[in-house]
């Protein structure tokens, strides 16, 4: 191979003088000592092409020094690339310390079945210490959490809570008493400063004044300690208040109060920081549209933080929501529109009218566990079924719409105080009315709609409790079956087969004119 080689470059002659550039390009820096006589040589070179070629000739540029090439770096070299070196690696520990939260987050949400749509959504909590150690919540509403038995947050506290703590907007859905009023109370508390006297800081729209009154108490539960200022908007507050000397943090109301309030009164909301509207679809519904887009209007600080939490979330709601939130994070907590899995649910075939008695009658005798809540359609039916009742040895109580405020507390009041052991109502208390172990709610009058439905049997199986919910049924209702059934379903409830084979009607709402409840003779009847 030697041989072959040496004959292969025999003969070759290398011109130094016409390639003295690309051989100095190639030295190493150590034999480039004289710069001078490369550079002449160089030049030499350049000339002796220019004159074989013609006429053209290249200027060398005198004072610069073409450096050789060195396979060694130089220090400067060395240490720039290790600051390149450990950033990018600073940068991939990041990166992976990032997806390891996302994924740890996305376990946490897919274990408490919390259902997310939006962009950068912070973590959720894993307990309430994360409040103080992320947050830097004061040690006096972390005492008070204790207090009240809150050990371990619910789903929608997870998420509903860090959400609203980074300055982001919501609409939350979640079962019914799974917590939702303290996941947007702990934020307002933790956020706006107490005994402020430059107006009201927050707003608190609930769609029942029982509903209202008893937010209201549980805010001052977590605040005490702490000189918040805390009103309820009365029907006197609304018509006399003098909001221009009062204090006010937080101000809870119906959405009829509020409106009148700042018409009458000139309530002024420029200031506030968070409006919560409870209940949301309910306050969406027709003839409060009006008040909460006059609410919404009054409230025009531009750093307001606005929240709608419910137990169901149409769709129609949901498009009014996003039409007056920005970039807002939407959190559903299980399958949207559904009742809680702790509620054993049952569909009681009664025949007729008359059969719905002899059946309440009959659940009432083979097993009255009280507390029991009855829901009837009309206020004129609860009266009747309270005249029934009245004559079976039952301590019962009627609470609607035609009792003044004062007899309603009475009736919420003694019920949860246990003096009462049946109280029947109409939807005016199926809306968020918190009732401490309800162990039975019955349906004596078909739903209207499968959210009346959700909101009414959802008084039992709250804060993790079991409950039961029995809905009678006459032959006027069974077209309706359906839309419940599919509540059921989705709850984990059995449903005879020839219900779900019902077919889907376009009507929302059942609400039939049905036969009187009395059996008693009209002569007796006083």
């Amino acid at each position: 191979m030697e041989k072959a080689s040496l004959l292969l470059f025999s003969g070759i002659h290398l011109d130094r003088k016409r390639f003295a550039g690309d051989i100095t390009r190639f030295k190493p820096k150590k034999e480039l000592e004289k710069p001078e006589e490369v550079e002449a040589e160089a030049k030499e070179s350049m000339e002796v092409t220019g004159s074989r070629k013609g006429k053209r000739k290249r200027k060398a540029k005198s004072s610069e020094i073409v450096e050789g090439f060195s396979v060694f770096r130089s220090s400067e070299t060395l240490q720039s690339d290790g600051e390149t070196n450990s950033m990018e690696v600073d940068l991939s520990q990041q990166r992976k310390e990032i997806e390891k939260q996302l994924e740890k987050a996305s376990i946490l949400r897919k274990k408490n079945g919390i259902h997310i749509s939006g962009h950068n959504i912070p973590s959720p909590l894993e307990s309430f210490g994360e409040l103080s150690s992320r947050y830097g919540c004061k040690s006096y509403l972390m005492r008070n959490l204790q207090e009240r038995g809150f050990k371990e947050p619910t789903p929608i506290q997870r998420q509903a809570i860090p959400v609203l703590l980074s300055g982001r907007e919501c609409f939350a859905c979640a079962p019914t008493g799974s917590g939702k009023t303290l996941a947007f109370l702990c934020p307002i508390l933790m956020k706006i400063k107490p005994g402020c006297k430059d107006g009201v800081k927050a707003v608190i729209l609930c769609p029942t004044r029982e509903l209202a009154a008893q937010t209201t108490r549980e805010c001052k539960k977590l605040v005490k300690g702490r000189k918040f200022y805390i009103k309820l908007m009365t029907k006197e507050l609304s018509r006399c208040g003098n909001f221009d000397k009062m204090p006010c943090d937080i101000l809870i109301s119906t959405p009829l109060r509020l409106d009148f309030a700042m018409r009458k009164r000139k309530l002024d909301l420029s200031r506030v920081e968070y409006l919560v509207l409870d209940e949301s679809d309910k306050l969406f519904e027709l003839g409060f549209v009006e008040q909460i887009d006059s609410v919404v209007k009054a409230c025009s600080n531009p750093s307001i933080i606005r929240s709608l939490f419910s137990a169901t979330l149409p769709d129609t709601v949901e498009q009014l929501a996003r039409s007056i939130m920005h970039d807002a994070v939407r959190v559903i907590v299980g399958r949207k529109n559904s009742a809680s899995e702790l509620i054993k649910q049952k569909l009681v075939f009664a025949g007729s009218e008359k059969g719905k008695l002899l059946a309440l009658r009959q659940s009432f005798a083979e097993c009255l566990n009280p507390p029991v809540l009855v829901f009837v359609q009309s206020k004129e039916r609860a009266k009747e079924l309270y005249k029934e009742l009245a004559f079976d040895d039952i301590k019962a109580d009627v609470i609607h719409a035609d009792l003044t405020q004062q007899q309603r507390e009475d009736a919420v009041d003694n019920f949860r105080a246990g003096k009462t052991w049946v109280l029947i109502a109409t939807d005016v208390v199926a809306r968020g009315m918190d009732f401490k172990g309800i162990n039975c709610v019955i349906n004596y009058d078909f739903p209207e709609s499968a959210a009346a439905y959700i909101h009414r049997i959802g008084r039992s199986g709250r804060a993790g409790r079991t409950g039961e919910a029995i809905t009678f049924y006459t032959e006027e209702d069974k077209p309706f079956l359906r839309n419940i059934a599919n509540v059921m379903v989705a709850s984990g409830c059995e449903v005879p087969y020839w219900i779900l084979a019902l077919p889907k009607l376009k009507r929302k709402k059942h609400r039939p004119k049905r036969d009187s409840i009395s059996t008693i003779p009209e002569d007796n009847a006083e």
